[in-house]
């Protein structure tokens, strides 16, 4: 464990991404398909740490129902704070990725274990509707 979830979070995005670069088969064709989800026809899952880490980097962009919200101009205005699907996911080749995805995913939940943190993995909508809600409620007081 390093000094924080989030550090340890991204130690594992590095190590996800070292697998991946020695990979051939996994390439990223940059076509944005991954991020425009109605097309694409698949949702982002995540846990809350991830979102919180997109958050964290990302900011809190207006939410879109058919594509990332971080999807901006044909890129991703959120590379650094990605979750790992994000970064797991390639057109090129979906089964070897999801198999990378449920590997490095494990480790995100044994992180959630050590550093005894409430695992939530769901949808970006349900994360982003439960800080929408939380955040007028904020204002609200």
């Amino acid at each position: 464990m390093s000094g924080s979830p989030q550090g340890d979070l991204r130690k594992i995005y590095e190590q996800a991404a070292a697998e991946i670069s020695g990979r051939p088969e996994l390439i990223c064709e940059l076509s944005g398909r991954c991020c425009r989800f109605r097309e694409a026809g698949h949702e982002l899952y995540l846990t809350a740490l991830e979102f919180e880490e997109m958050v964290a980097h990302g900011g809190f962009p207006a939410g879109q129902e058919d594509r990332c919200p971080w999807y901006q101009g044909g890129l991703c205005a959120n590379r650094e704070g990605r979750a790992l699907a994000c970064r797991s996911y390639f057109c090129s080749d979906e089964t070897s990725s999801a198999a990378v995805t449920e590997r490095w995913h494990k480790a995100i939940r044994e992180l959630h274990e050590e550093w005894d943190l409430p695992y939530v993995y769901q949808s970006l909508g349900i994360h982003w509707n439960q800080r929408e809600e939380s955040a007028s409620k904020e204002v609200e007081t």
